[in-house]
């Protein structure tokens, strides 16, 4: 299933701004801060003002082929997930009050809290949540993070059996997908549970089942068209929008200027550096391996991302629980590191005393020239792989970066026109990497493929402690080196809104607590 989806279209997932949620993020078109900027009125903005928020109308709210971050940020008061991911990527039930696996792991019982309803007043039951999964599995958005999954069965109106082809043990993470009534799931805007419906370009509040109130809990909530980064800033800063959440990292920097509130949302969006395992200088293990003490990702965090990152040295964000910070600090800058490891391979300047470094190999010497690819579409990307390239360098590399333009960089992929690549993808919520070691995955881009690594991700998803040994595995491979996870920002007129604790793809979601 891993193959389901073609590289291209993966990408296109990954878009992260107004164009989409991202993973390999490299896709056109992207905002650029050179775009047009129309002179506006100033329009009434802050809590005085209609409560609003921006969205693109192409994309509709189908929660399974939406792709456009403003309108995924507008899913979350529409419709609700079966669990909710929250900031330190934790699943919590949310529709799904109990979850109960079988001893092998593959069997798993799901039950549903009683008492929920759509917005039009129809109880929720387990054949809508049925219908969901299975309209999640053949979506370009949840498709992929679902290929375990071998059936789903309704057993009753309130529970629902899910059978994996694997045992699973971070199915919950996985299934944080919204939940829509049965019959609409291929619709432009399904019936959801959420506090509000849909009419036109306004979502209106509905009688929601819980005995709270949403976030947000106006009389309604009106939607204004901005299909490009620029346009969704100035929406906001003309008081259109209340609250916009966005990726500064998509294209260009746009920065925000009115009096606002700023929260940052945690997500599983990954940059690092990969290798062609088929060139002349990083088919070397020794060499892809001492890349990871070379790089100093504080520095490029605080150089290139404007505050809304994370540096990474594990493939997992550092707010998880997966994360060990003790592996970390093993693998992390270390110039001594490096030195030691240039030694035990045997690599110096073997040559003419030109300065770039040689290693011996069987059929002679190598000089440690290459080249990195890199989208440049985005300015934060190209200035992060640049960053890279003058750290190795500067050790005596001689390796030259090329900022292509997307279609000619998913080419430079495909064909392995490249010693090494800077790239961005959207892991799953449990941190998988098939999507870069199984034979057929999205991502297995190089020869990166590895029948230990792909061994190694299936006992991590079967049990997460099982992480710590493919990270180990893979940095000590030198398979990935990860630079670092992004976060998205949400910007709100300073007041509007109280008590907001953004989810993993839901910036409205409540989860549930001890008191409700």
């Amino acid at each position: 299933m891993r193959a389901r989806l073609t590289a291209a279209a993966l990408l296109l997932a990954l878009l992260a701004g107004c164009a989409a949620p991202a993973a390999q993020s490299d896709s056109a078109p992207l905002p650029t801060a050179s775009e047009p900027e129309a002179p506006q009125a100033q329009l009434p903005s802050g809590p005085s003002g209609p409560f609003g928020l921006a969205w693109d109308p192409a994309a509709g709210l189908n929660p399974y082929d939406c792709l456009a971050l403003s309108n995924r940020t507008v899913l979350s008061l529409l419709y609700e997930p079966l669990f909710a991911v929250d900031a330190s990527f934790t699943a919590t039930p949310y529709l799904c009050a109990q979850m109960e696996s079988s001893g092998d792991g593959r069997t798993h019982t799901l039950t549903l809290r009683e008492g929920v309803t759509f917005s039009d007043g129809t109880a929720l039951t387990a054949a809508d949540v049925a219908a969901s999964i299975r309209a999640a599995q053949n979506s370009d958005y949840y498709g992929d993070r679902l290929d375990l999954i071998s059936s789903v069965t309704a057993t009753s109106d309130q529970t629902l059996t899910v059978t994996t082809s694997a045992a699973c043990g971070s199915l919950d993470a996985l299934l944080n997908i919204y939940v829509v009534q049965s019959g609409t799931v291929g619709d432009t805007a399904p019936v959801g549970t959420g506090p509000y419906r849909l009419s036109g370009e306004t979502l209106i509040r509905s009688d929601w089942w819980r005995g709270t109130a949403p976030v947000v809990d106006e009389p309604s909530i009106s939607l204004t068209a901005a299909t490009t980064a620029t346009e969704l800033r100035d929406v906001f800063e003309y008081g259109d929008a209340t609250l916009a959440c966005t990726d500064p990292n998509i294209g260009n920097y746009l920065a925000y200027h009115t009096d606002f509130e700023l929260w940052n949302n945690n997500t599983t969006v990954m940059q690092y550096v990969a290798f062609n395992r088929n060139s002349p200088v990083f088919a070397y293990q020794a060499i892809r391996a001492l890349v990871t003490w070379a790089v100093d990702r504080d520095a490029i965090v605080s150089s290139t991302a404007n505050g809304f990152a994370t540096a990474a040295v594990l493939p997992a964000s550092p707010f998880a629980a997966v994360y060990d910070s003790a592996l970390a600090a093993e693998y992390d800058y270390d110039p001594d590191a490096v030195s030691a490891a240039l030694a035990a391979a045997g690599i110096s300047d073997l040559s003419d005393g030109d300065g770039i470094l040689d290693i011996y190999t069987d059929s002679g010497t190598q000089s440690l020239r290459g080249t990195l690819v890199v989208s440049g579409e985005s300015e934060q990307r190209v200035a992060a792989a640049q960053a890279v390239v003058d750290a190795l360098n500067g050790w005596g590399f001689d390796l030259s970066l090329r900022a292509l333009a997307y279609d000619d960089y998913v080419s430079a992929l495909r064909n392995g026109n490249y010693d090494l690549y800077y790239g961005e993808v959207r892991l799953s919520p449990d941190f998988d990497l098939g999507v870069f070691f199984d034979t057929d995955g999205n991502l297995s881009y190089g020869s990166i493929a590895d029948g230990e690594a792909a061994q190694l991700c299936a006992r991590a998803r079967e049990n997460e402690g099982n992480a710590y040994d493919l990270y180990r595995y893979v940095l000590e491979q030198g398979l990935l080196c990860p630079i670092l996870f992004k976060t998205y920002a949400i910007y709100s007129d300073r007041g509007s809104v109280t008590g907001l604790t953004p989810c993993l793809d839901g910036v409205f979601l409540q989860p549930f607590s001890d008191a409700n």
